[in-house]
């Protein structure tokens, strides 16, 4: 079964969608697809006592939806900047509550958001810590948690 660690960092990233977006989830086991066009991947760093990033990978369609949803526009109005601050405010957000489930002394970097085809995100000296996949409507995202070698989350929640 899940750790009790998965189970909260879920709990946190599908908290964060449903408060602020009002968007459903659906966990999924499928591997994560590089649909055809453009990716966005929203990351905050976490460093102090866990030295951390946590990734919010999705495709433009999504992450438009979100700034849609966000500030309340319509797609057609959008500019880019807004949906990468939308997307970076998300990546924030679940990195803020991965930073409240470890103890110690620890902050959150200002997000980044970055763009591309064909993507692939390497956070070098890194492990996986967690990976998690998602439905959203049409699309599928992945939110990724990674952290240095040395440093690991605690596997029991305090």
């Amino acid at each position: 079964g899940r750790q009790r660690t998965d189970v909260d960092l879920a709990v946190g990233i599908e908290s964060v969608w449903t408060s602020m977006l009002g968007f459903e989830l659906t966990p999924s086991d499928a591997e994560y697809e590089f649909a055809d066009g453009r990716f966005l991947v929203g990351t905050v760093q976490i460093t102090g006592d866990l030295d951390a990033a946590v990734l919010v990978e999705t495709p433009e369609a999504l992450a438009r939806e979100v700034a849609c949803t966000m500030f309340g526009m319509d797609d057609s109005e959008l500019s880019d900047d807004e949906v990468r601050d939308a997307l970076g405010e998300m990546a924030n957000m679940i990195g803020g509550n991965v930073k409240g489930m470890v103890a110690g002394d620890t902050r959150l970097s200002l997000p980044t958001v970055s763009e591309g085809r064909d993507y692939r995100v390497c956070v070098p000296v890194a492990s996986l810590e967690r990976s998690f996949v998602y439905r959203c409507g049409a699309s599928q995202m992945r939110i990724r948690m990674v952290t240095r070698a040395e440093t690991k989350l605690p596997t029991e929640a305090h």
